[in-house]
């Protein structure tokens, strides 16, 4: 390639059969790097359609002190769910997992998903962990509620098997918003 003492391509050497090569290879390369940036622009998810975290929260009834705060993907119909299930109980109160003075959190996961079997209706399913001597000792529990779809009030049941099983049920109340430390 001639060089007009320039440390650049000189116009005179993309003239000629040896200059229509090199400007196809260039204008080829230009258009695959185009095509590389339109498909990335419009694989980047849009603002408005981008996945957000729903918040719903829930008080236990039936003289229960303890709250329960559930995260999942909003506008899923069935999506996977982070769980927080707390209780601080002052002596005289009850919480779930045993008679106050009790303070526990139990951390899982689980999932929500409308049922087939009743309308208006979700089911509310959770495994947690806790490294308490409550719910019998037994370190591991599940939670199933039904939870009306148009209220978000329902029912719950809670079994912790191990050595000395522990069961407990009753009514979940829809709190909304969350309140802070929920």
């Amino acid at each position: 390639m001639q060089r007009d003492g320039c440390d650049y391509l000189s116009i005179r050497s993309t003239v000629g059969p040896e200059g229509w090569l090199l400007r196809r290879v260039h204008m080829a390369h230009g258009m695959i790097g185009l095509a590389v940036v339109v498909v990335l622009t419009v694989m980047l998810p849009s603002p408005g359609g981008a996945l957000q975290v729903q918040q719903l929260c829930w008080s236990f009834n039936n003289g229960f002190v303890d709250t329960l705060q559930v995260a999942g993907l909003k506008g899923e119909v069935e999506f996977p769910l982070s769980v927080r299930w707390r209780a601080n109980a002052g002596p005289g109160q009850q919480a779930v997992g045993g008679p106050g003075p009790a303070s526990y959190q139990l951390l899982g996961s689980g999932t929500i998903s409308p049922t087939i079997m009743l309308p208006n209706t979700l089911e509310l399913g959770f495994q947690a962990v806790h490294n308490t001597n409550f719910f019998g000792g037994n370190p591991g529990c599940n939670l199933f509620a039904v939870i009306n779809s148009l209220t978000f009030n329902g029912s719950w049941t809670v079994e912790c098997p191990g050595p000395m099983p522990f069961t407990a049920q009753g009514v979940l109340t829809f709190v909304f918003p969350c309140r802070a430390n929920f």
